[in-house]
């Protein structure tokens, strides 16, 4: 399987390139510039494409969209969604909503929502609806995640089987050492529940 984790950086262009309407530019591995185009053709080639983003930047979520759009002209039904938005207690519901098993009403009343998920996430969402397409609920459940934070990894051994059903399988096996993840510890603080180095 073939995983890319395509860097993006969204740059805001308030003065610089406000003439041309340019809000973002797009870097590869090598902190080259990519046209769009030049960036679906190379995402297509791969079975995984991670998107990073600011969870709370509209210009992040309006080029996701975007992107998978584009990835779907190639890929059509082989395209499959996450989002770490959705909790996977949540995939029921979710799943609900794109097979028209229940109203966006209704979705929207039974799921805890993040508060920008009408203006950034509906709208990769109802594409998923629209094009029939699988959309997984990525994110740990918070109990578990605070569990964790407090207890260690190791904690989750302690937990019942039928709540093993909403974790990646066990053990899990975590490099603290990989590219980036000090980085990433050292930025969450206190919320990382590990030590940075």
């Amino acid at each position: 399987m073939r995983t890319i984790l395509y860097t993006l950086l969204i740059v805001l262009t308030i003065h610089a390139k406000a003439q041309n309407g340019k809000v973002y530019q797009i870097f590869n591995q090598q902190e080259k510039k990519v046209d769009f185009d030049k960036m679906i053709k190379e995402l297509a080639k791969y079975d995984v494409v991670l998107f990073g983003e600011y969870h709370n930047n509209a210009i992040n979520h309006w080029l996701q969209l975007q992107t998978t759009k584009e990835l779907y002209k190639i890929k059509g039904n082989q395209l499959k969604l996450g989002a770490e938005m959705f909790e996977r207690h949540q995939q029921t519901e979710l799943t609900n909503y794109l097979e028209g098993k229940i109203t966006d009403e209704e979705f929207q009343k039974n799921t805890k929502l993040w508060s920008n998920y009408k203006t950034d996430y509906k709208p990769l969402v109802d594409f998923a609806k629209e094009k029939n397409l699988d959309f997984v609920a990525t994110n740990v459940m918070r109990k578990y995640a605070s569990y964790v934070a407090k207890n260690g990894l190791e904690a989750l051994d302690t937990i019942s089987n039928d709540e093993k059903g909403f974790i990646a399988k066990l053990p899990i096996t975590i490099d603290y050492d990989a590219p980036g993840y000090p980085e990433m510890i050292k930025m969450m603080g206190d919320h990382a529940g590990v030590k940075a180095k």
